[in-house]
């Protein structure tokens, strides 16, 4: 199994493991990663045929309105495609398919609407940690209970997909096409193939035919040869999805549209990223030529692709109506368009976390096994900021800890060293606990803390006694 690969099978028998015999990934139980949830068989006759055996068991939260996984140990600042898998099955039996939101930490990913409860409902994100931690979050929103049957995580190198970065993520659009089905919206084109991920592709992006168009046919590979992405390429597109493609028999352009994925609440001028690749699969000898245009405008004009050598054109495209790409041979003598690859994603700007007061607070929630509604981050989205706290929120910077009221928690034991990693914390109220020991020299060393409440209100100049 690859570094930087986790995979988990949301319901599965904890402490168990197996590996998937189509692809060789090593599959594990979510126990550990949440402590929610409650586990449900799925009937394998209410799921469409041949999917993973991940869908046969799922996790649902009939409690709490935001559940989240948490994934510790992570690098700060790498980035990972994130994948989500929701296969219902009417588990429940009560035949009424759930919508609720699907959370990437503290910023908004996408709303899962189960239409069919046979079909499998897969989401990806690639985005960068903000933390030395990952959460995923289900929140329900009042219209069924929220599940999930898998999870994935793949750590991608930093020189790839430079547009999601710590402002931005890429959110691949989902929407359902009647040739493909529902999934993910990265494509390869040519009939030789289905599905393709891992192993041919290392990352194990999820590549699904683009098919069923009428007047198209494949590009034949009579080389053979292996398709090598050069050495500064910002997407690395496997040989396997490379070498085949798609061109028009009798026409002298090809023409793809999409539209927005409704279930993704685009807003007002949403914001695309299109990615379009390219190899020449014949040593032709005649020119194959062409401009590539998107919504009617240039993306690359008098185009040709290279023998066996991927060329990748991409763009940002905004507004939530219906997009065209068109690739128009530039004359009656160039050879008809081809195209490889293509990947569509929606641009979400990210809001910031405070990784530290994160930090310090899922400690003092683990160490004093705090219920209430203590799950992801403790300030953000604001709708779920933790009971207790009081977070400032500023235009500029993230939320910041200022108070925190902790009394009649049933905390037992020292007070925890976390405490003093708040460092906008102004109020602290310990009162009405069962705290031992001295009240701590760090707290004093605090540097906004004013006002800390055991017995009764103490300031930070008399810190003596114990709570």
């Amino acid at each position: 199994m690859p570094n930087g690969f986790i995979s988990i099978d949301c319901g599965y028998t904890a402490n168990q493991t197996y590996t998937d015999s189509r692809t060789g990934i090593s599959y594990a139980s979510d126990e550990g990663y949440i402590d929610a949830g409650l586990i449900h068989p799925v009937d394998k006759s209410n799921l469409q045929t041949d999917l993973a055996d991940r869908y046969l068991n799922l996790c649902f939260f009939p409690s709490g309105e935001r559940n989240c996984y948490t994934l510790r140990f992570f690098t700060l600042g790498g980035k990972y495609l994130v994948r989500a898998a929701f296969g219902y099955g009417d588990y429940d039996k009560l035949n009424k398919n759930p919508t609720f939101d699907l959370y990437f930490g503290v910023n908004y990913w996408t709303t899962v609407t189960i239409v069919s409860s046979s079909t499998a409902y897969v989401f990806e994100i690639i985005a960068v940690c903000p933390a030395d931690f990952l959460q995923i979050c289900l929140v329900n929103k009042g219209s069924g209970t929220p599940f999930i049957s898998g999870l994935d995580l793949r750590s991608l190198t930093s020189d790839l997909y430079l547009e999601a970065n710590v402002t931005q993520s890429l959110v691949l659009l989902s929407f359902f096409r009647d040739t493909v089905g529902f999934g993910p919206n990265r494509y390869h084109f040519g009939t030789n193939y289905q599905h393709i991920r891992f192993p041919d592709d290392p990352y194990d992006r999820m590549w699904q035919r683009y098919e069923n168009v009428d007047g198209w046919t494949d590009v034949p590979n009579k080389s053979n040869g292996e398709i090598k992405n050069s050495t500064n390429d910002n997407y690395d597109a496997p040989s396997a999805v490379m070498r085949s493609a798609s061109t028009p028999v009798n026409d002298s352009r090809m023409d793809l549209s999409w539209s927005s994925d409704s279930s993704m609440n685009v807003g007002v001028d949403p914001k695309f990223f299109l990615v379009l690749y390219f190899a020449e699969l014949e040593a032709v000898q005649e020119l194959r030529q062409f401009d590539v245009s998107v919504d009617n405008n240039p993306l690359a004009s008098a185009f040709s692709p290279k023998f066996l050598l991927p060329t990748v054109l991409s763009g940002i495209v905004q507004g939530s109506n219906e997009h065209s790409v068109s690739l128009v041979a530039t004359s009656n003598l160039a050879l008809q368009p081809l195209i490889n690859a293509m990947e569509i994603y929606m641009v979400r700007p990210v809001n910031e976390s405070n990784s530290l007061d994160a930090n310090a607070m899922m400690t003092i929630q683990e160490k004093f096994s705090v219920k209430k509604n203590w799950v992801g981050d403790p300030c953000a989205p604001i709708s779920f900021a933790w009971n207790g706290l009081n977070c400032s929120y500023t235009t500029n910077s993230p939320p910041r800890i200022t108070a925190l009221n902790m009394s009649s928690s049933g905390l037992v034991g020292e007070i925890d060293a976390s405490f003093g990693q708040l460092t906008l914390l102004q109020h602290l109220d310990l009162s009405h606990n069962s705290l031992s020991g001295s009240i701590p020299v760090f707290l004093g060393q605090v540097p906004a803390l004013q006002f800390l409440t055991c017995r009764a209100t103490t300031s930070v100049d008399q810190f003596l006694g114990v709570c």
